[in-house]
């Protein structure tokens, strides 16, 4: 089985995906979309993306990517490098019989996994807040829409937002 290595965002108009350890809007109905694509598949992400979360999220094996040699929060799986989190990412998504490595953040880590990357998840929000983390631009010429998933929206969403598929141009990135 081939098993693809997939970034999931949510990103603002001004490519903002967070701002002081946050994410600058609450839309719950992307939360929830965000749940359903990455549950019961390994979840990558750095440590400031983790310490974002309360506790782990449920049903999904997390590895955090952090250069501290000491960082040893439970029920994480922990890496110095995104290509150790990668490699323990393909065993876990083989031995469960996922297609996917989901990695969901932060920004450097985005920036690393984006050109190892077969496939993108892109909420687009529809604000342009003020923040200091980014996603790394998409080459049109790299990558094509594939899918604008119809997703209900809830009266508690602060924004508009849609859904946007990407598949890498040429095939595997790896």
């Amino acid at each position: 089985m081939t098993i693809k290595i997939s970034l999931i965002a949510a990103v603002a108009r001004n490519n903002v995906i967070g701002a002081h350890q946050t994410i600058p809007w609450r839309i719950p109905s992307d939360f929830a979309w965000f749940r359903q694509t990455t549950m019961g598949k390994p979840i990558i992400m750095g440590r400031k993306q983790f310490e974002t979360f309360s506790k782990p999220l449920p049903g999904r094996p997390h590895i955090v990517v952090t250069r501290q040699h000491d960082y040893a929060p439970a029920d994480v799986i922990i890496h110095h490098n995104l290509e150790e989190a990668l490699a323990a990412g393909h065993r876990l998504a083989e031995a469960s019989h996922q297609s996917e490595i989901m990695v969901i953040g932060g920004g450097d880590i985005y920036a690393q996994a984006l050109p190892l990357a077969d496939r993108l998840y892109i909420s687009r929000v529809d604000l342009e807040p003020p923040g200091d983390v980014f996603f790394p631009a998409i080459d049109p010429e790299t990558w094509a829409i594939v899918d604008r998933p119809d997703v209900p929206r809830s009266e508690k969403d602060e924004a508009a937002y849609s859904i946007e598929v990407y598949e890498r141009y040429h095939g595997s990135a790896h």
